[in-house]
């Protein structure tokens, strides 16, 4: 109970609340996209590959762990400022602008309701699935953060979680965007590190997983979007989510 107090304290609980009218059957269909898409995450041989290489390079990285903090405590590779605005797209930013962005380039290509609750929701779900495993693994690994504090270093939530945008991003708005998410992603691993907040074997597991959740989400969301299958709930039901974020 103690750190699950601790866990509500210091991390960001987001409440989207969304009101839907869509086809009578849009539980099933929210149901099935969110299983396909959460086993794809493990199943798809490409996310096979990329956990792999994530666990791998995260496993390799423990030996020079403690080398890369001391380097980077030393010589502090991000200015405050930098380090704060990376810190922040991590946490309270990143999810804001995204929404933001979607609900804007929304009203532009003047995509109909249905399409618009669409992405808000592929990308909603994404983000708390990805929220979900990394707290998971974060209980189960247990490992004590650089600073000393305990006990949910790995792997890095403010990492994962800005690797999943980055792909859901570049799914959304091409390539150029993605690149542009991904070296926002990039910048808010690093400042994690400058923070003395995650060793580097942190950062590496979580983009890994990031990138893998938000491909498997993706790649079920061009599925269900080419079959014209809308992904909700039923009318005028409000979903409450929470994002876990550190």
């Amino acid at each position: 109970m103690k750190r699950m107090n601790i866990f509500l304290k210091n991390n960001i609980f987001i409440l989207l609340f969304i009101s839907v009218i869509i086809a009578k059957d849009s539980p099933i269909n929210l149901h099935s996209y969110w299983a396909q898409s959460s086993k794809a995450i493990i199943m798809d041989e490409s996310n096979q590959l990329l956990l792999g290489a994530a666990a791998i390079g995260a496993l390799s990285a423990t030996q020079i762990d403690m080398k890369v903090r001391d380097y980077i405590q030393s010589n502090k590779v991000l200015s405050e400022s930098i380090s704060h605005f990376g810190d922040e797209m991590g946490s309270n930013w990143g999810h804001w602008i995204l929404w933001s962005s979607i609900i804007i380039s929304s009203k532009i290509k003047k995509d109909s309701n249905k399409k618009f609750i669409s992405k808000i929701q592929y990308s909603t779900l994404a983000m708390v699935s990805n929220g979900l495993i990394t707290v998971g693994m974060k209980h189960a690994f247990g490992r004590e953060r650089p600073n000393g504090s305990c006990c949910d270093s790995f792997p890095s939530g403010h990492t994962s979680h800005s690797f999943t945008m980055a792909s859901i991003a570049s799914e959304l708005y091409g390539k150029n965007i993605g690149l542009i998410s991904y070296g926002l992603a990039t910048l808010v691993a690093v400042s994690r590190m400058n923070d003395n907040k995650h060793y580097l074997s942190d950062i590496i597991f979580g983009a890994g997983l990031g990138t893998a959740v938000g491909r498997a989400f993706t790649k079920n969301y061009q599925k269900f979007d080419e079959t014209n299958i809308q992904i909700g709930l039923s009318p005028q039901m409000a979903l409450k989510i929470s994002i876990p974020i550190n």
